[in-house]
């Protein structure tokens, strides 16, 4: 009979391919599994729910516990001791001076090339911290991007409902990033956040702030001064801090204070929610004696997890972040504490990390808390809260007439690394360990760091150097990619043709001995190892394709890396051609989805039920996945070719790829950046090329020739396998026969 082509095992191979990437893009979605890491740190214990903070004032913490929690040991200084020391003096009616309100607050701005700040009377912190050198959206007007802000939110009542002011406003808690909470002297706790009667902090200059304390007497006991600087071209925000023992007596002093709140959440929710708490830490001296390497690899954790759970009616309750339970075991030392989204990072440390290898220990922090911040539910019943951090300080005795230092800096910007190595406090601190590209979930595990740093690596080279262009680089990027993948692509592909033309052409013979000895399937495994063996087939041709599977991670590790490459963000694709020719939007972002037409009001989008909750808003027209979806078309075509003979569970098949080719992946990438999308639509087209070479040299060396597979087989000898199963058969012979003599 004629020798017919394997019209089922093409088809297989297609889907089990297209299952692989839509299934890895399923993971990125609904990718609730955590790693080894993040279950332990979810398992530290819970503090005492938060209680509902009073009217008119943020969150005032009271002291948490820190029993079982070794302080940081404090930068040296002979006249601040850590740990603090047995003192008398009584600190009960202690209280802050009230200033009367200042009505120029938030007036003043600290600006420079890359950051600007504007600051709050709420605890002498923050009103907004942005990018002077990123923005929003390509479109005019030109917003600054905001990676910190003062946020307000509705305070809550036992029963759930917000609490109302006697005029019947809404109450709100205020928390200000940086702003000092309250100070604890003594034991007693010292409010420093807002006050009804007036402002709590003193401005006495652009930036500097002061709060007095004064003991029941009224006499100066303690100042506490603020300053904030930026230095020339520095992405660094730095805050000078230092309080004044003015008490003429030792006291023991621990300082509460926000850090940093949330970033913004990203506009593009394609794949998820990316943000992210970060810590950087020293090994212990017994595995870095100089402790001047700061790591930042062991704990990724993201924003839900971060933030915790929601309980009705008990609300979130606190969680200690640091020190943890994996921290507290290996002896890890904290030296930075960073928040990222999925295009921009900030991290905050230690003053003086440039100069001194001691200050890479942040040691004037000794915990840091998450704070939940309850925002009203939205529309569909799911929760937007606000994760805010507060330090706690070690407990420092401090002389009289000596001021405790405790101030800190702040990184912020985009996420590049270069960028972050050029700054001389980034270098110090390895912040570009801010910088990772993965999605997170199951699929973690296979986009190594090694892989997406090579290929940054390459794709930033091949931009500067060959193509000046990000799309034509990541054009030319996936055709040295495939290229150098090409061998292990032919020699899957034709050891998996071959292996199905010989099974298509066995078949009858298979059917004969399942028809014999179906009976007795031990004999019907050996009569057909046997026939295996007469018509030269090696078993590993079914192997065929784990070659092209174990190619995944570098096609994964690729897709992370262009979405979220910040050197993408707002840069147009082939030079800015469409543009030129009088289209604003098409491919004018490497970012965004490409916006063939864009919506008004593109910055909200439209909200496609179940499409949205899986890609977020849809914001324009995209022609991309179109594109990709028509390449797809011809590429399964091309792979499975219509014939004449088929079976109905042939048909089934290759409806079932066509369905989900030209349908479920386009639909997937539909809101994907159209950097990504440029990726796939390259990928694919290449793919069809490449296999039009392969069954060329299939065809040219008569490959799939019967004849010759026998032949070939007949001269190498029995391989590797089949010397195994032949060795196993006779051992089992040799094992029939001793029991048949000792009966």
């Amino acid at each position: 009979m004629p020798q017919q082509e394997n019209k089922l095992l093409r088809p297989l191979a297609v889907v089990a391919a297209i299952l692989l990437i839509v299934g890895g893009g399923a993971a990125f979605f609904f990718s609730a599994k955590k790693t080894q890491q993040q279950v332990q740190q979810q398992a530290q214990q819970q503090i005492q729910p938060q209680a509902t903070p009073s009217p008119a004032t943020t969150p005032t913490p009271a002291a948490p516990s820190t029993a079982g929690v070794t302080p940081s040991a404090p930068v040296a200084t002979p006249t601040i001791t850590p740990g603090g020391v047995a003192s008398t003096v009584d600190t009960s009616g202690w209280i802050a001076k009230v200033w009367p309100s200042d009505a120029s607050e938030g007036a003043e701005t600290l600006s420079d090339a890359h950051l600007t700040a504007s600051f709050s009377n709420v605890g002498a912190g923050l009103r907004q911290l942005s990018l002077t050198d990123h923005f929003e959206t390509i479109h005019q007007p030109r917003v600054p991007v905001i990676v910190q802000a003062e946020q307000q939110v509705p305070q809550y009542g036992p029963d759930g409902r917000v609490l109302k002011t006697a005029d019947g406003r809404d109450l709100v808690s205020v928390a200000a990033p940086l702003a000092a909470l309250g100070i604890e002297v003594n034991g007693t706790f010292i409010n420093l956040s807002v006050d009804a009667a007036g402002s709590l902090w003193k401005r006495t200059g652009p930036t500097t702030f002061i709060a007095e304390i004064a003991d029941a007497a009224g006499r100066p006991a303690l100042r506490v001064t603020r300053e904030y600087t930026i230095a020339k071209g520095s992405r660094q925000l730095s805050l000078s801090q230092k309080i004044d023992n003015l008490s003429g007596q030792v006291v023991n002093i621990r300082w509460y204070q926000m850090g940093p709140i949330d970033l913004p959440k990203d506009a593009a929710t394609y794949i998820g929610e990316k943000r992210r708490l970060r810590f950087g830490y020293l090994l212990s001296q017994g595995f870095d004696p100089t402790q001047s390497f700061v790591q930042s690899r062991e704990f990724v954790i993201d924003h839900a997890h971060a933030l915790g759970t929601f309980t009705p009616g008990v609300g979130y309750g606190e969680m200690q972040h640091w020190p943890n339970a994996v921290g507290r075991e290996k002896g890890f030392s904290l030296s930075w504490i960073g928040l990222t989204n999925r295009y921009f990072g900030l991290a905050l440390h230690a003053a003086g990390v440039e100069t001194s290898v001691a200050a890479r220990k942040f040691s004037t922090i000794d915990s840091v808390d998450r704070v939940a911040m309850l925002r009203p539910p939205l529309a569909n019943g799911t929760r937007d809260d606000v994760m805010a951090l507060r330090t706690t300080s070690p407990v420092f005795a401090v002389n009289p007439g000596v001021s405790l230092d405790l101030s800190m800096a702040m990184y912020a910007g985009a996420l590049v690394r270069h960028e972050m190595r050029a700054d001389p406090a980034g270098k110090a601190l390895s912040l570009d360990g801010l910088v990772i590209y993965t999605m997170g979930g199951p699929c973690a595990f296979c986009t190594f760091d090694f892989l997406t740093s090579g290929l940054l690596w390459l794709m930033i080279t091949l931009h500067n150097y060959l193509t000046f262009d990000w799309a034509l680089a990541i054009v030319v990027l996936v055709v040295i990619v495939r290229t150098i993948l090409h061998p292990i692509t032919k020699w899957s592909q034709v050891r998996m043709q071959r292996f199905g033309k010989q099974m298509q052409a066995m078949a009858p013979k298979q059917q004969k001995l399942k028809d014999k000895y179906g009976h007795d399937p031990k004999l019907l495994q050996q009569e057909t190892a046997k026939l295996w063996r007469e018509e030269g087939i090696n078993p590993l041709g079914l192997l065929g394709c784990i070659p092209m599977f174990l190619q995944m991670p570098i096609w994964i590790a690729l897709y992370a890396l262009l979405f979220f490459a910040a050197e993408l963000r707002h840069q147009p694709a082939f030079f800015g051609l469409f543009q030129t020719i009088g289209h604003p939007t098409f491919m004018a972002d490497l970012a965004v989805p490409d916006h063939l037409y864009e919506f008004k009001g593109a910055a909200t989008g439209y909200h496609v039920p179940v499409l949205s909750a899986l890609l977020g808003p849809i914001t324009g027209i995209n022609i991309l996945p179109l594109i990709l979806a028509v390449v797809f078309y011809i590429h399964q075509t091309y792979l499975t070719p219509q014939t004449t003979q088929m079976t109905p569970e042939q048909e089934a098949q290759q409806r079932m790829i066509k369905w989900m080719s030209l349908i479920m992946f386009p639909l997937f990438m539909y809101n994907a950046p159209a950097g990504l999308t440029t990726y796939f639509v390259t990928n694919s087209a290449l793919a069809i090329f490449e296999h039009k070479l392969i069954r060329k040299h299939i065809d040219k060396h008569d490959l799939l020739n019967l004849d010759k597979m026998k032949a070939e087989k007949a001269n190498k000898g029995p391989g590797f396998l089949a010397r195994m199963q032949q060795l196993a058969e006779a051992q089992r012979k040799a094992a029939e026969a001793k029991a048949r003599k000792s009966r």
